[in-house]
């Protein structure tokens, strides 16, 4: 018999996984999907079809078997689970691709179990390009068993790559999400501080962007490289925001801290992360480093000649 799932948290990401999820896995129909604005879950159901929208967090696992959150931050998840562990969820499977701490997912995972049901902690690497593309990965940590009960809805479901920690902590899988955090904001810094150094030393952003190509031709680089050249960090639709980028980079310098480790690069791009806010807003892409990089070498933030 399919599972009956519940989706909970319906922005950019939670959109696309959840439709992926309709419309690729083997699960019961309707798709129970929840949010905290409502009229987001019923304009998002009424284009997906086969989708019951809840009007609460209990009602919403109540029905479900296995339970997806997607949500903003690490308040919004404890609160969710506040609500969860008023009513009896024995052998229910919760699923969180929520960014939060190590400590948090291994809190609640202790507590999910001491409920009787599972945890598992299921963070993904990429934005709602990569989401809607199931293009993904997906970090996976928790109980092997309950590992096992959702790894048939990742790979070429939601994902198109998954790296399997079956059998360790949730945590792990939340901490391991911090060192593919630290890879990207680190390429993003190194993609704008070269492009910036080619335009300066009067070789040309063009130049380098055919040796950008040649060496580093496919994603990363490539990405951040096109939005950045073409101006993409500021003309279209944030690939990230540069606030939750913040939030996110706040949990690597606290690990960091916590760990003794020494993060100077990592120091740099979140100092250029704070001017992207400053200058753009909050709302501002994550690739508007390029920005603060070229701000600090005599230049305009925005890019007035672009890649075609």
């Amino acid at each position: 018999m399919a599972s009956r799932f519940a989706f909970l948290g319906l922005g950019q990401i939670g959109q696309a996984m959840s439709q992926n999820l309709l419309r690729h896995g083997n699960i019961a129909r309707p798709l129970t999907l929840y949010n905290r604005t409502k009229s987001t879950a019923e304009a998002h159901a009424a284009r997906l079809g086969d989708c019951r929208v809840s009007g609460s967090v209990t009602d919403a696992v109540a029905g479900a078997d296995i339970i997806w959150l997607c949500v903003q931050d690490e308040e919004a998840v404890e609160s969710i689970f506040q609500q969860i562990f008023t009513i009896t969820i024995q052998g229910k499977l919760f699923v969180d691709s929520s960014t939060v701490t190590g400590e948090k997912a291994d809190s609640i995972a202790a507590r999910v179990a001491d409920a009787g049901a599972a945890f598992v902690a299921i963070p993904v690497m990429g934005g709602h390009n990569q989401a809607a593309n199931r293009t993904l990965t997906c970090i996976v940590g928790g109980p092997a068993e309950a590992v096992d009960r959702i790894k048939p809805y990742l790979e070429n479901v939601v994902c198109n790559n998954v790296v399997d920690l079956s059998g360790e902590t949730a945590g792990t899988a939340m901490k391991m999400k911090l060192m593919g955090n630290f890879l990207i904001l680190a390429t993003m810094e190194t993609v704008a501080e070269v492009n910036v150094l080619a335009d300066k030393c009067g070789l040309g952003t063009d130049r380098m962007n055919q040796l950008m190509g040649a060496i580093f031709p496919n994603p990363p680089h490539a990405v951040y490289n096109r939005r950045m050249l073409t101006g993409a960090y500021h003309t279209e639709i944030p690939m990230v925001k540069v606030s939750a980028a913040i939030e996110l980079a706040n949990h690597v310098r606290s690990l960091a801290k916590e760990s003794g480790a020494s993060l100077k690069l990592y120091d740099v791009a979140y100092k250029h992360l704070e001017t992207v806010e400053a200058t753009e807003g909050p709302a501002a892409d994550v690739t508007g480093i390029y920005g603060a990089v070229r701000m600090e070498s005599g230049l305009p933030f925005r890019n007035e000649t672009t890649l075609n």
